[in-house]
């Protein structure tokens, strides 16, 4: 007689601390290869206290009453729910282990997705659950995750065969200057506040959300902020354009994002922004850093272009997922 396995979802609690760490450790270990993670996970010890103080939230789906799957999202970082993570062990019944948990994900959050847009970027293996995930209202947009590898010769040949044109007149750029936050704000909201973007993430549409994401960026919630390597753009002395850059682990920088006023694009400017920050890269990081990465839509041909323009090469591609306020499935 075949034996009907038993399926549970819980919230974690200190009861289960003990029977989930090898769950948590087969997901520590396979961060990097399965779910291309720049970052090493925190330690399981940190991760608990993480939970236990708020700061993340962690579903575990049982079997038989031996954990299997689980699932890590945060509720208070920004105006989104921000799914982590969703890891199961073993290969067989992924996507069912991954469905049983996303019910329990939006059972228990009904209230806050009435206000909240859920975002996941499904990185690595996840890109498996693409299907079924759009059954539960979710949509999707396609990232690619570009990269400036600094041992690369032939990205160096590129960048440095490049020739910047002058900028036209009454443009000039400049590196970070705080005092010039609040029209960086403005930036930020013009640029990104009608894109998919926006939808993923709403605080770009809107000024107080653009001033979230500008704080984080230069707080270092992100990464290390480092304004001698950020661009701002200046149209008649006053700011148009940003290209942020920052450390998010060792030896990686990243390219948060890089923003322009609608009335300055098709302008070539954006390249200059982005040629300007890699000068400054190179400059003072070089012995220090190994690449530098950024992402953009796989169908916005222009910023592909761009970034290869200076030896960026497009490293790999994820599904963006995103659920909007009141998705109903």
């Amino acid at each position: 007689m075949t034996q009907t396995l038993k399926y549970q979802v819980q919230e974690y609690c200190d009861d289960y601390k003990n029977i989930f760490k090898g769950l948590y450790s087969d997901f520590k270990s396979k961060a990097f290869s399965e779910y291309k993670f720049e970052l090493e996970p925190l330690e399981y010890d940190d991760f608990t206290a993480s939970v236990d103080e708020g700061l993340i939230k962690c579903l575990i789906l049982f079997e038989d009453s031996i954990p299997t799957a689980f699932m890590v999202y945060t509720t208070e970082i920004s105006e989104a729910l921000e799914l982590n993570i969703i890891h199961c062990i073993g290969e067989e019944n992924r996507n069912e282990k991954r469905k049983m948990l996303m019910d329990k994900f939006i059972e228990f959050n009904k209230d806050l997705l009435k206000n909240k847009v859920v975002t996941y970027p499904m990185l690595g293996s996840q890109e498996e659950f693409t299907q079924e995930i759009t059954n539960f209202g979710f949509k999707l947009v396609g990232l690619a995750v570009e990269r400036f590898n600094f041992s690369n010769r032939m990205s160096r040949d590129i960048f440095e065969n490049y020739k910047q044109d002058d900028l036209p007149d009454r443009y000039s750029i400049i590196s970070w200057n705080e005092k010039y936050s609040d029209d960086i704000i403005n930036v930020i909201n013009t640029s990104f506040n009608n894109t998919s973007d926006a939808l993923f993430d709403p605080r770009f549409a809107s000024k107080e959300g653009c001033n979230d994401i500008l704080n984080k960026i230069i707080t270092g919630i992100y990464g290390k902020f480092l304004p001698d390597c950020t661009s701002i753009l200046l149209y008649d002395n006053r700011p148009v354009g940003i290209c942020f850059a920052n450390i998010t682990a060792g030896r990686i920088a990243n390219i948060p994002l890089i923003g322009m006023g609608k009335e300055h694009c098709s302008k070539g400017l954006g390249l200059a922004l982005l040629y300007n920050t890699m000068k400054q890269f190179i400059n003072l990081y070089e012995t220090t850093l190994s690449e530098v990465n950024a992402s953009t839509e796989t169908d916005n041909y222009p910023a592909l272009k761009m970034y290869r323009r200076l030896g960026f090469k497009e490293d790999y591609y994820y599904p963006q997922a995103y659920r909007p306020i009141n998705s109903n499935y």
